[in-house]
């Protein structure tokens, strides 16, 4: 009975074993894929999002435009429609709460990437306070 058991296991393992192939692809078929670029880098951005006081606007992050005034939108579905003009794309998204643990208020924070060959192609569109001043 023994000798059965361990035969089965034995033949088992063997089918699994056998099941995880391992499919090599020539390093030239990878660079065919559509939107694949080896050399590019993914870089990460925090958009963080404030009520304004008297104003259904939000204020997201001190964007500035060319001329150093402050991008405003409607809402953070605003501002990432406009960003990812630019290449950007959403990752996640949350919440810290300000105060006790009974007020619904906060700062919204939204954590966004996007995939360039060098690093000047990060603020394409927009710059950022402090960018500006040259901090």
């Amino acid at each position: 009975m023994r000798k059965i058991i361990l035969l089965f296991v034995l033949m088992t393992g063997l089918g699994i074993a056998h099941a995880q192939d391992v499919v090599e692809v020539a390093p030239a078929q990878i660079t065919e894929v559509e939107g694949f670029n080896p050399a590019a880098k993914r870089v990460y951005a925090q958009l963080s999002c404030e009520e304004q006081l008297f104003s259904t606007k939000v204020k997201v992050s001190r964007l500035v435009d060319k001329n150093g005034k402050e991008i405003k939108f409607n809402s953070m579905i605003d501002a990432l429609n406009y960003l990812t003009q630019f290449g950007w794309r959403f990752a996640q998204a949350y919440v810290v709460p300000k105060g006790s643990r009974d007020d619904v208020g906060g700062t919204t924070y939204w954590i966004l990437y996007k995939d360039v060959d060098d690093y000047s192609q990060i603020s394409e569109g927009f710059t950022t306070r402090r960018q500006q001043r040259g901090n």
